[in-house]
């Protein structure tokens, strides 16, 4: 079986043990922990899903560190979702 590399500055998508699930772009990852940039959750509605910030208190811009122990899952984002997050988080206004 092959596993997909990821790289840094790519979006990735983020199960954590809590059962939450993040998009965020991939700053680092080591042996202890990941960083991501611009993290949002993914939230559920009766219209379907949609991305929220993932730490009300902190500045959008943050990286926030997560420690591996809490990482179930990490895979690129797929495209569709990959362009929504991009577009919530991108400084260009259209």
């Amino acid at each position: 079986m092959l596993l997909e590399v990821i790289k840094p500055g790519e979006v990735v998508s983020c199960r954590l043990s809590t059962g939450e699930e993040l998009v965020g772009t991939l700053k680092s990852e080591s042996a202890e922990s990941v960083e991501l940039s611009k993290p949002l959750i993914v939230g559920r509605s009766e219209s379907g899903f949609g991305l929220m910030p993932y730490m009300m208190t902190v500045s959008p811009e943050s990286i926030v560190k997560i420690s591996l122990e809490h990482i179930m899952t990490l895979a690129k984002t797929n495209e569709e979702i990959t362009k929504g997050y991009q577009k919530q988080t991108s400084d260009i206004i259209t």
